[in-house]
């Protein structure tokens, strides 16, 4: 049972528009179907919409509103809004909705409905898909082809709705998001929290409207979807922000509490799963690749292997899956082999090397989010200035050739790469001072034992990042 809330932070819920919010019958509702739409419509767009043989396919990217939209845009906001703020993307996803209401029309019709299994629950579908997202991308260009980022929709509806259909609970978002593990890694430090007010209002409550079975299935004021226990909440980890057990409580006891990141009252994992160690790992490879690739010297170095062995071996027309593999792969079990090395500096032993990687997991995860931020930032401001020709030209095939043609000239950066190096040398900076004291949290005999492998990654996303803006002749 949680302490009192109120020492956490700032209650939301005090403000009063913010309260009729949520306990607005059609919240979070509203917004996921504008998601929906927005989702539907994009799908819509790019279906069967491929790179023009005389366009660049990286200008068309930023061109086409599709790819603009989802891989500038929406993607790096939301690594944005999942550090700061939680999972709180998850209130207006459509898959969520679409997941719901699959799921509820399957009850209806009597389905047999399936248990989402400790193995499901584990994340180790969603460190499958997201592999299989990344390679895609390397490979097959799926961020930068109208046609395939529309498919990409489509498959997400598919799935969001077969899953809920035969599966109950929220299986979807729990068990088979693309993102949900980056989500719940990357939100566990956010600044916005459910927690319980009163610990003995929570105790004394006869209903317990917020964790019983039969309000599950509820449209409004529903038990917690997710099967937690919101009066316990002491983690960011589970935790949709849908406001469904604010609207269920009736001793009016549950907040909404913006606070300081990282807040010292949460529950601390001393060792991460598997699922999550080997996802923190192929995310480390991605984010490295993503900062290599804003600074040509780092981009030919990190990119060397993969590309003389495609050379090497006349492979060039799969160059693009190795790569992939290399950055989600390869890459990162080296990274974190030196990495375990450092950790496990007094022992000889391999076994311990491996095993020191779940406890190296989680601290080195905020140090990546940190890195992730920093990329995310610098392509925002780099693609947003192509949004308004986007919505004149949303195949984006005219404004690709006049800009090609230098008819039009490409729009500039929002923030010159200069501020933006320093920008994203401070994230990462603040992502180390929070990483040991994260280590430091969950293990505070121990961290000091593992201090090296934070100091290292950190300083090495530092250099590439100094690299954007003060190095570029090199």
């Amino acid at each position: 049972m949680t302490n009192s809330s109120s020492s956490q932070g700032f209650n939301l819920l005090q403000i009063r528009p913010v309260r009729v919010l949520i306990q607005w019958p059609l919240y979070p509702y509203i917004f996921q179907i504008i998601a929906l739409a927005v989702f539907v419509t994009l799908a819509i767009i790019g279906w069967g919409h491929f790179v023009p043989e005389c366009v660049n396919d990286k200008l068309y990217a930023k061109t086409n509103i599709v790819n603009l939209v989802i891989w500038g845009l929406w993607w790096p906001m939301m690594v944005w809004v999942a550090v700061l703020f939680g999972r709180i993307w998850c209130t207006v996803c459509p898959l969520e909705l679409v997941a719901n209401g699959t799921e509820r029309l399957g009850r209806r019709l009597g389905v047999r409905q399936l248990i989402l299994g400790k193995w499901l629950r584990s994340g180790a579908v969603i460190v499958g898909l997201y592999a299989i997202i990344q390679l895609c991308v390397a490979g097959a260009h799926l961020h930068r082809i109208p046609a395939y980022t529309s498919l990409f929709l489509c498959s997400l509806l598919v799935a969001s709705g077969m899953v809920g259909f035969f599966f109950k609970d929220r299986a979807f978002c729990r068990g088979f998001c693309p993102v949900g593990l980056l989500l719940s890694t990357y939100g566990r430090g956010g600044m916005l929290a459910v927690r319980a007010g009163s610990a003995q209002v929570c105790i004394n409550c006869t209903g317990k409207d917020c964790i019983m079975a039969c309000n599950r299935t509820k449209l409004f004021g529903r038990s917690c979807p997710s099967l937690l226990n919101p009066p316990k909440l002491n983690s960011n980890r589970d935790c949709l922000v849908c406001g469904q057990c604010i609207k269920s409580c009736k001793p009016d006891n549950m907040q909404l509490i913006v606070r300081r990141p990282f807040h010292p009252a949460d529950a601390r994992e001393p060792l991460a799963s598997w699922p999550v160690t080997i996802f923190v790992m192929m995310v480390s490879g991605f984010v490295t690749g993503e900062l290599c690739s804003e600074w040509k010297t780092s981009q030919s170095i990190f990119l060397w292997i993969p590309e003389h062995f495609t050379e090497r071996f006349n492979l060039s027309s799969v160059g693009g899956w190795i790569e992939g593999v290399w950055m989600i792969g390869i890459y990162p079990l080296l990274l974190w082999f030196v990495l375990g090395i450092l950790a496990a500096f007094n022992s000889d032993n391999a076994f311990v090397v491996i095993r020191s990687w779940r406890f190296l997991a989680l601290p080195l995860a905020v140090i990546v989010s940190s890195g992730h931020m920093a990329k995310g930032l610098a392509k925002f401001v780099s693609w947003v200035g192509f949004l308004p020709y986007a919505c004149k030209d949303p195949l984006g095939i005219k404004t690709a050739l006049e800009m090609s043609s230098k008819t039009i000239r490409q729009p500039a950066s929002l923030i010159s790469v200069p501020i933006i190096s320093l920008l994203g040398m401070i994230l990462v900076i603040a992502g180390m001072y929070f990483s040991v004291r994260e280590a430091k949290l969950a293990n505070p005999e121990t961290y000091y034992l593992r201090l090296s492998p934070k100091v290292i990654l950190g300083v090495f996303f530092v250099f590439i990042i100094f690299g954007w803006g003060y190095m570029r002749q090199f």
